[in-house]
């Protein structure tokens, strides 16, 4: 996930204290020359503001339009210099943001991986339950009969599993499971126990473990042109079988 910029809390903080300083040095700017600091007894003895005189059209024209104006500069000096900045910084910053989540992915579908333990790890499913430690491979027992669950730390590998052409149909399976097997469906849109962050969960993990594990050719996962080989050319020409007779 063009997508919506979002403001990082660094920039914020940054921004918080840059309009702090601007905010205090136009107060004491202000204080200054509007006489505030004026002791008590000399503030008494002036006409009420709503009392005096306006001012002059010469400080209108002059003093009070430069100070106006002098202040506007300042504003568009400080969005002119900021916001370039901002921008040129936050490509990096939405990446670092987008690794962050694939990391903690990553970890939440290895935890989901494991058995579930109420007080170390609560959100387990257990995978490693029926396809062995590490993903690995293992063995159930399916309708009476020893059954051999399919490792997954080759998932991704087409050569291994052929069923497997990209990472969508990875995803599908675990929702969805395998008929005929003991493969069940995770999904809870299929009656299973599994949200689809948790199944996004779990297919980062098994990615994660496949980049490991397979070569880059041969992974479906992230390679597309591992589980879409490209056909050969119509009209190529084919070999006969040695003596047929020609035509």
């Amino acid at each position: 996930m063009g997508s919506a910029v979002a403001l990082s809390s660094g920039a914020g903080v940054a921004i918080a204290v840059v309009g702090g300083l601007v905010f205090l040095a136009a107060a004491v700017f202000l204080v200054k020359k509007g006489g505030w600091s004026t002791p008590a007894h000399e503030r008494e003895a002036k006409v009420p503001a709503s009392l005096s005189p306006g001012p002059a059209d010469s400080d209108l024209d002059t003093t009070i339009l430069e100070r106006y104006q002098g202040w506007g500069l300042v504003l568009v000096l400080f969005f002119v210099i900021w916001i370039p900045l901002y921008w040129l910084a936050q490509p990096d910053a939405n990446l670092d943001a987008q690794e962050r989540l694939k990391t903690d992915s990553v970890a939440r579908g290895h935890e989901i991986t494991q058995v579930a333990n109420e007080s170390v790890n609560p959100g387990g499913v257990g995978c490693v339950t029926c396809h062995g430690k590490d993903l690995q491979g293992g063995e159930v027992l399916f309708q009476g009969k020893p059954y051999a669950a399919p490792p997954l730390n080759n998932v991704c590998d087409i050569s291994a599993h052929p069923a497997i052409k990209t990472k969508d149909d990875l995803i599908d399976t675990i929702a969805q499971g395998r008929a005929g097997t003991p493969m069940p469906a995770w999904s809870v849109l299929y009656g299973g126990a599994m949200t689809d962050q948790q199944i996004d969960d779990v297919v980062n993990y098994l990615i994660s473990v496949n980049m490991d594990t397979v070569a880059f050719e041969n992974n479906s996962c992230i390679n597309e042109k591992a589980g879409s080989p490209t056909p050969e050319p119509s009209g190529s020409p084919t070999m006969e079988p040695m003596g047929s007779p020609s035509p």
